[in-house]
Formats: C-alpha cells, sequence, structure tokens
C-alpha cells in the first residue's frame, strides 16, 4: 500500500513539471514569431514561418497594342517654294503631277525685306520740309524725295540701297556734308506661289520620289520640302 502510495505521488510530481515545461515552451514559440523582430510581420512572412509556399506576384497584362496605330509623320501636308512667278510654279507642278495627283499651287501675302532706306529726318511740317530738300540739293546731292503723304510726309528719302553696308557708306559721305541721315529697312508686300499637297504614305516612299523627279529633271530648280504651315492664309493660285 504505502509502495502504491509513492509511486503516485512520484507519476504526479512528473507530470506537473512536464506540463510545465510543455506550456514554457509554447509560450516561447509564440513570442519569437511575433514579437523578437520589434514588427509586424506581413501575410506573406508568416506563411513562412509556417513553411507554407507564397503564391507568385500578380503580374499586370501589357497594353495591348494598336494594330491600325499609323507611324508618326506618315501622313501631313508639304509644300515646295516659294515661286517668284506663277509660271515657273506651274512648270514645276506638272513635273510633280507626273508622281503625286494632288498636287495644287497655292498663293500667299508676306512682307520681305527689299533693301534699305537712306532717310532725312521728317519735318515738322511740309513748308520745313520743302526748305530741307532745297538745302540738301544746294549741298550737290541729287537723290532726293519728298514724301508728302501717309505716317512719313515730312521725310526726304535719300535713296535705297540693297544692302545695309551700302547704306552705312552713304551715310558716312553725307556726314561730311553735315547732313545727318537715318537707315531704315524697307519692308514690302510680296505675293508668293507655292506647291502644295497632303502626303498619306511612307516619308522614306516620298523622299525617293522627290529625288528620282530632281535627278530626271536637272534642268528645272525644284525647291526642297517643307512641312504646311498651321495657321498661314492660303489661297488658290
Amino acid at each position: 500500500m504505502r509502495f502504491l502510495f509513492y509511486f503516485l505521488l512520484i507519476a504526479n510530481v512528473s507530470f506537473f513539471f512536464w506540463s510545465l515545461g510543455h506550456r514554457d515552451t509554447k509560450r516561447h514559440v509564440d513570442v519569437k514569431s511575433v514579437e523578437a523582430s520589434g514588427r509586424l510581420l506581413l501575410r506573406s512572412e508568416v506563411a513562412d514561418t509556417r513553411g507554407e509556399i507564397q503564391s507568385p506576384p500578380t503580374e499586370s497584362p501589357p497594353p495591348a497594342r494598336i494594330e491600325n496605330e499609323l507611324p508618326a509623320g506618315e501622313a501631313g501636308c508639304y509644300r515646295m517654294g516659294p515661286f517668284a512667278e506663277t509660271a515657273e510654279a506651274r512648270r514645276v507642278l506638272a513635273l510633280v503631277k507626273e508622281w503625286i495627283d494632288r498636287a495644287n499651287l497655292t498663293s500667299e501675302s508676306s512682307e520681305s525685306l527689299d533693301g534699305y532706306w537712306l532717310l532725312y529726318p521728317k519735318a515738322e511740317n511740309m513748308d520745313e520740309a520743302k526748305g530741307n530738300r532745297k538745302m540738301l540739293m544746294d549741298k550737290g546731292i541729287k537723290d532726293v524725295w519728298l514724301i508728302d503723304k501717309g505716317e512719313m510726309a515730312g521725310t526726304i528719302s535719300l535713296g535705297i540701297f540693297k544692302t545695309r553696308e551700302e547704306a552705312e557708306t552713304e551715310v558716312v559721305r553725307l556726314s561730311k556734308l553735315n547732313v545727318r541721315a537715318q537707315i531704315r529697312p524697307r519692308i514690302t508686300q510680296a505675293e508668293t506661289v507655292w506647291i502644295q499637297f497632303v502626303w498619306e504614305k511612307s516619308p522614306l516612299e516620298l523622299d525617293e520620289i522627290m529625288i528620282q523627279l530632281r535627278g530626271e529633271n536637272p534642268e528645272v530648280s525644284v525647291p526642297p520640302l517643307s512641312p504646311c504651315p498651321s495657321a498661314s492664309p492660303q489661297r488658290p493660285a
């Protein structure tokens, strides 16, 4: 009987220490997996600690390609020119139309530099202007023209020169006669003619056409191509 009592006592004590050690070990594993890193774990990291296999990241599908998209610059408006004379433009147009059916002539008005004006300063009234003209002629200056209309009325023209250098040379000569003159660019309205068309094929093919056109017509001056201006008034020539 005493032997049975000691046996049960030893068994109970052993079971107590065994259960105590089992609970400590479990608590140690839980704390290590959650608190040891000092931060919250991501779902993927928790899966690693449990031995689970992560699912591969989902990749976004590439954007669908637009099959009907045209290469940049494939279609556009082009023109050749400017031509000073309509007859010359029509001659080149006849050659271009052998390759490009829808080519046509257009014209536009634009300002252009047409030499340099040499002017004697504007007088306050016409009587003073006439006195200035007489003074200049008395100095031997023959190329004088009194402007009597418009915003330049009372100014005296002393000639028009093709280059600024020529005008500056005349200014130096007049200064020796105690005549002060001013140089002013002469701007005139010019009408220019262009050959214009819309090209819807490859730009490389258009370049080849221009090379062949010039090669077969070396006696004709064919201007280079340029894009049509986006906002310039044009009308059929």
